[in-house]
């Protein structure tokens, strides 16, 4: 089956389950692109980070580390 679907979304649970390749984009520009696994697990740029780094998890010591991790790129 030849498909092709373009999908936008700031939640990235619904496009970890749904994409297969991902584009980010920050200020109208295309900041990182690539296959979603290698995306979702090691972002190259930092606003991609940024946004990984903001996705809410369940472990109150992992969102302190994630927290933490994001105000240090903000520097």
């Amino acid at each position: 089956l030849n498909f092709a679907c373009l999908f936008i979304s700031h939640d990235l649970a619904v496009v970890d389950i749904l994409a297969h390749r991902i584009a980010v984009m920050h200020n109208g520009f295309l900041a990182e692109v690539g296959e979603r696994d290698q995306i979702l697990k090691h972002p190259q740029h930092d606003y991609t980070k940024l946004l990984i780094s903001a996705v809410p998890v369940p472990d109150p010591a992992e969102q302190r580390i994630r927290r933490e991790a994001r105000l240090a790129l903000k520097k």
